[in-house]
C-alpha cells in the first residue's frame, strides 16, 4: 500500500501495519461444519466427541496442523485428530462435503451452504474476527477510492456480511 500497489484490503485490521486507516465491515465467527449425515457430527457434542473426529485446519502458511483450538484443548487435557492440513478455507466446504472430515469454519462461507453441510456450534470456546477495509492516506480523499469503500460497506451492511 506504501508503494501504491495495493489500494484497499479486506483483512483483519489487527494484523495489519500501523499506520492505515481502516473501516470495520463485520464480525466473523467459526462455526463446525461436516456433511450432511456425518455419522458422529451432532448439534450438542462434548469437548471428547469432537476431539476425536477428523479435522481439516487451515494453515495460511502451509503445513501447519495445530491452531488456537489445539491450545483450548490441550489445556483440558484433549488433543485433536487433525488429518488434513488446507492453505485457504475456500476449499473446506467441499472437502467436508464429500468426506467424513469435519471443520472449524468462518459462519459466512458456509451459511448458505446447508444443503449438503451440517453446521453446529462447537463445543469449546472459539474466538472470532473482525474483518475490515484498509487503505493508505494517500488514497483517503480520493473520489473513486471512497466511492468503492461506501458500495463494499454498503454491501455487506445490506447482506449481513461478504458472501464468499
Amino acid at each position: 500500500m506504501a508503494r501504491g500497489d495495493v489500494d484497499l484490503a479486506l483483512m483483519t485490521p489487527g494484523d495489519a501495519p500501523a499506520g492505515l486507516r481502516s473501516r470495520h465491515l463485520f464480525d466473523e465467527r467459526y462455526v463446525l461444519t461436516g456433511r450432511r449425515g456425518h455419522p458422529r457430527l451432532r448439534r450438542k457434542l462434548t469437548a471428547e466427541q469432537f476431539a476425536q473426529l477428523e479435522h481439516v485446519v487451515v494453515s495460511l502458511r502451509g503445513g501447519d496442523f495445530t491452531t488456537p483450538v489445539d491450545d483450548v484443548l490441550a489445556a483440558l487435557g484433549l488433543r485433536r485428530n487433525v488429518v488434513l492440513s488446507a492453505s485457504s478455507f475456500l476449499f473446506v466446504p467441499e472437502m467436508v462435503a464429500r468426506s467424513d472430515l469435519v471443520a472449524l469454519v468462518p459462519q459466512r462461507l458456509v451459511r448458505d451452504r446447508t444443503d449438503a453441510l451440517r453446521i453446529v456450534e462447537c463445543p469449546i470456546p472459539v474466538s472470532g474476527f473482525e474483518v475490515g477495509m484498509l487503505w493508505h492516506e494517500r488514497n483517503h480523499g480520493h473520489a473513486g477510492q471512497r466511492w468503492v469503500r461506501d458500495v463494499l460497506k454498503a454491501m455487506v451492511d445490506a447482506d449481513g456480511g461478504v458472501r464468499p
